[in-house]
C-alpha cells in the first residue's frame, strides 16, 4: 500500500484524539449531572409517594369524622322519637336504626384507628432512621425510615449540585467551543481527503470507531499494539518503521510507527 494513505489515516485519528482530549475536560459532568438528576426524580418520587398517602389519610379521616357525626345526629334523633314511640313495635324498630348506626360509627372509629396506627408506625420507622444517621448507619436505612426532612433536604442539596456542575460544564463548553468548531471543520476536511485517497481504510476506521473504541489507530510500544498490548509479530516491525502499517489480530486496531502522530502533531503547527 501506499504509505502516503496510512499518513492520511493517521492524521485523522490525530484530530478525532485532539477532540476527545478536549471533550475529556468535561471530566464526565454530563454523565454525573444525568446520575444526580435520577436520583432527584427518584427522591421526589418518594416525598410525592408519600403525601399522597398522608392526603389520603387526611381526606379518609374527615369522611370518616363525617360519618360519626352524621350517625350520632340520627342517634340522637332516633331517641328523641323514640320517647314519642306510641308502642314497641314503632320503639324497636327506632332500637334497630340506633343500633346499625352504632355499628357505622364503630366501623368508621376502628379505620380511624388503623390511619393512626399506620401513621405512627412511619413516625416510629422514621425515628429509627434519624437515629441510625446519627450514627452513620446508612447501609441499614430502608425507604421507609428515611425522615421526610432528611428526603427534602437531600432534593435540595442534589439540586445545588446539578446547578454548580451545570455552571462548570458551561464554562467548559464556552471555553473549548472556538477550538472544538475549528478541529471540526478540520477533521471534516481530512475525512473528504481520505475519502478520495483511502476509502477502504476509512471504512474499517469507521467501523471500528462505530464500537467503544476511539483510538482505531495505535502507536506501536515495545514491539506491541498499544491499544491491547499485544505483542506485534516481529516480521511485522521493518515494515511499520518504514512507515506501513500492521493491523492487530487480537484488537483489530492499526498499528503504526510512533513517528507518524509526531509528524501529525507537527503538521498542525506548520
Amino acid at each position: 500500500m501506499d504509505h502516503t494513505k496510512i499518513n492520511l489515516i493517521v492524521r485523522l485519528q490525530h484530530i478525532d484524539n485532539r477532540i476527545e482530549s478536549i471533550m475529556s475536560l468535561q471530566k464526565g459532568l454530563p454523565e454525573e449531572i444525568s446520575a444526580l438528576e435520577e436520583d432527584i426524580a427518584f427522591t421526589a418520587r418518594q416525598i410525592e409517594a408519600r403525601k399522597k398517602i398522608a392526603d389520603d389519610h387526611q381526606k379518609l379521616r374527615e369522611k370518616l369524622n363525617g360519618t360519626i357525626f352524621d350517625c350520632k345526629e340520627k342517634i340522637r334523633s332516633f331517641k328523641e322519637k323514640q320517647t314519642l314511640a306510641r308502642n314497641n313495635k314503632e320503639y324497636d324498630a327506632l332500637s334497630k336504626q340506633i343500633e346499625y348506626e352504632e355499628k357505622e360509627i364503630a366501623q368508621a372509629e376502628i379505620q380511624l384507628q388503623d390511619i393512626s396506627h399506620t401513621e405512627h408506625h412511619a413516625l416510629e420507622l422514621q425515628k429509627k432512621g434519624r437515629d441510625l444517621i446519627a450514627e452513620n448507619r446508612y447501609d441499614e436505612i430502608s425507604e421507609e425510615m428515611m425522615p421526610d426532612d432528611v428526603l427534602q433536604q437531600q432534593v435540595e442539596d442534589l439540586s445545588e449540585q446539578v446547578k454548580l456542575k451545570k455552571d462548570e460544564l458551561e464554562s467548559i463548553v464556552i471555553e473549548t467551543s472556538e477550538e472544538i468548531t475549528q478541529l471540526r471543520g478540520r477533521l471534516s476536511g481530512q475525512r473528504s481527503v481520505v475519502t478520495q485517497e483511502a476509502k477502504r481504510l476509512l471504512d474499517k476506521y469507521d467501523h471500528l470507531r462505530s464500537g467503544s473504541m476511539q483510538n482505531v489507530v495505535v502507536k506501536l510500544h515495545r514491539q506491541a499494539c498499544s491499544g491491547c498490548n499485544t505483542r506485534v509479530p516481529t516480521n511485522r516491525h521493518t515494515l511499520i518503521v518504514q512507515g506501513g502499517f500492521y493491523v492487530c489480530e487480537s484488537c483489530g486496531r492499526i498499528v503504526v510507527h510512533e513517528r507518524l502522530f509526531d509528524e501529525a502533531s507537527s503538521a498542525d503547527l506548520s
